[in-house]
């Protein structure tokens, strides 16, 4: 039996008010005691405690100190858990803050800011482990009372002891086999909150560039509109292709940003593949070639464009990390056989497939699994098939995988066809229809992107108002109301889907069109079908099919 002070939990972060936050997540686990300088941590240790919370900049061991002695001189039952709270770096630590966490021994580090659950989950492991050294110092007391207390028995105890000794080098192997599954589970943690914080970062940056791209894109069709010389139009069709390339980079980033409701479209899949040679040129390299083998008749799916195009660089992206030497992807689309029991509906199947190292037969089975992969630590995050497969699930389709050790590996995914009215109207939407003269207000909080939309639908012959955010929206609308609403999603005090939230509430019938490069999509399509979604940078062409749409 343990007493209570080793069942306590150390807490030393004299600085801020890190010692009562992780305290307060300690409170539900076990006793917390603050402790103020090396020496009270010190005194704690001597007496006893079940693991430690430490702040790195409070704590430096310096070779020979006090708490670095009696770190190397635990008896070889206790290995004591410390739980470490970095700050964030952008440069690899310096040697001898390294050098003093390494001294620690046991150490599991976190880096700032941390959750609450990931802190109390760290914690956990650390109790967990000090509470296995509490059972192994027990059964070597146990042991050592019984060769004193047996002593006529030497020979049968000498048996136990091999006996219990091989025991305990299992159980130090299952404990070494935990720690070790452990490490690499919060790896892929930390791995997985990188990737969210960049997902952050990546969308803001989206955001802003989308911006730039419509204001330039607007003000080209604008000029267009104004000068109509041969000369005038090659020089804004040439900028506009690259503000085309791009809205497809932008479009990239947001689907690798964003987690969100999908939103089908009737898509054809050879034009979408086409679009994307050239990102997915660049993300294999030149060692590795891309055949495309598109041979489906009626290539019509009902997907989210963007997820689809996420899925398909996942794909490609690890047939050519299966194959460091290079060589060719093929990427192909087929119909389904008729009769395939797997298929309810006729089909189209969309095939990726390498001559890499191939897949083990141990583990294809695991290979959709979030979090699995077969790459180094930190040089994945296990999540890329595990999206390809919930997309093509949640899109009504099938992913299915092949593979042969060196042979390479193929994935297939399949998806049921679009009737063929149903494409052709998906085609034939952004067909500009002559639309009655609208009172309309654009709510958009950057002035040029404000001024852009403005410009163009006064071009097509609309009245104009507009307001920089959500209360000087609901301020307009109590003094005029008009009879559309344009509105963008990101703005300061109150976002798009809020402020349509309340103008629902008093206007019900209002038409509202949102105009926005980077949505919540769940948020919006609680109040808004897709339709009524217009995917910055757009066209003064498709601005005004919107809006007929809109008011129709």
């Amino acid at each position: 039996m343990t007493d209570t002070r080793e069942a306590r939990v150390i807490v030393f972060a004299p600085f801020g008010r890190d010692a009562q936050v992780i305290a307060d997540v300690v409170a539900g686990m076990a006793t917390a005691q603050a402790v103020h300088s090396q020496q009270q941590l010190l005194g704690a240790l001597i007496e006893g405690a079940a693991a430690a919370v430490v702040t790195e900049e409070a704590l430096s061991i310096e070779p020979g100190s006090a708490v670095h002695l009696w770190l190397q001189a635990q008896p070889s039952w206790s290995d004591f858990p410390f739980v470490a709270l970095t700050g964030k770096r952008t440069s690899s630590r310096p040697p001898k803050a390294g050098a003093s966490l390494h001294r620690l021994g046991n150490v599991i580090l976190l880096e700032r800011p941390v959750s609450a659950e990931t802190l109390k989950t760290a914690v956990e492991a650390a109790l967990r482990a000090r509470a296995r050294q509490y059972v192994t110092r027990q059964n070597l007391a146990d042991l050592a009372s019984a060769h004193a207390e047996v002593a006529q028995l030497n020979r049968d105890l000498e048996q136990r002891i091999e006996d219990r000794t091989r025991e305990l080098s299992d159980a130090n192997n299952r404990l070494m086999n935990e720690i070790a599954e452990r490490e690499r589970a919060q790896a892929a943690l930390l791995q997985v909150q990188k990737m969210e914080a960049m997902g952050h970062l990546t969308g803001g940056i989206a955001h802003d560039f989308n911006n730039l791209l419509h204001v330039i894109g607007t003000n080209l069709d604008l000029l267009a509109r104004l000068q109509s010389s041969p000369q005038v139009v090659r020089v804004v069709e040439v900028a506009r292709r690259n503000v085309r390339r791009g809205a497809r980079l932008t479009s990239q980033l947001l689907s690798f940003a964003r987690s969100q409701s999908l939103v089908p479209q009737a898509t054809d899949i050879h034009t979408l593949l086409e679009g994307m040679a050239e990102l997915l040129a660049t993300s294999v390299g030149s060692h590795v070639r891309i055949n495309l083998e598109l041979a489906h008749p009626h290539p019509f799916v009902n997907v989210d464009r963007n997820q689809l195009e996420m899925a398909i660089l996942n794909l490609v992206v690890n047939a050519r990390d299966a194959m460091p030497n290079g060589g060719s992807i093929v990427i192909s689309t087929s119909e389904i056989p008729p009769g395939d029991a797997s298929e309810a509906k006729r089909g189209l199947e969309l095939a990726v497939a390498d001559g890499g190292t191939g897949i083990p037969p141990s583990i294809i089975g695991r290979v959709f699994d979030p979090f699995f992969t077969t790459k180094p630590m930190g040089t994945g995050t296990g999540l890329g098939l595990a999206q390809v497969y919930g997309f093509a699930k949640q899109s009504g389709g099938e992913v299915r995988i092949e593979s042969s050790h060196e042979a390479g590996t193929r994935v297939r995914l399949s998806f049921p066809v679009v009737d063929a009215d149903i494409a052709d109207e998906a085609e034939g939407e952004t067909a500009t229809a002559d639309t009655a003269r609208q009172d309309i207000l654009v709510v958009e909080d950057d002035d040029e992107v404000r001024q852009s939309i403005v410009q163009s639908l006064e071009i097509l012959g609309h009245q104009v108002a507009s307001v920089a955010d959500g209360e000087a929206a609901l301020s307009a609308m109590r003094a005029h109301q008009p009879t559309l609403l344009i509105v963008d999603y990101v703005m300061p005090g109150m976002n798009g889907a809020e402020l349509i939230g309340h103008v629902k509430a008093s206007w019900p019938d209002l038409p509202i069109i949102l105009a926005t490069g980077y949505a919540d999509m769940e948020k919006v399509g609680q109040v808004l079908g897709a339709r009524s979604i217009l995917k910055k940078p757009f066209r003064v062409e498709t601005l005004a099919e919107a809006v007929h749409i809109a008011v129709a």
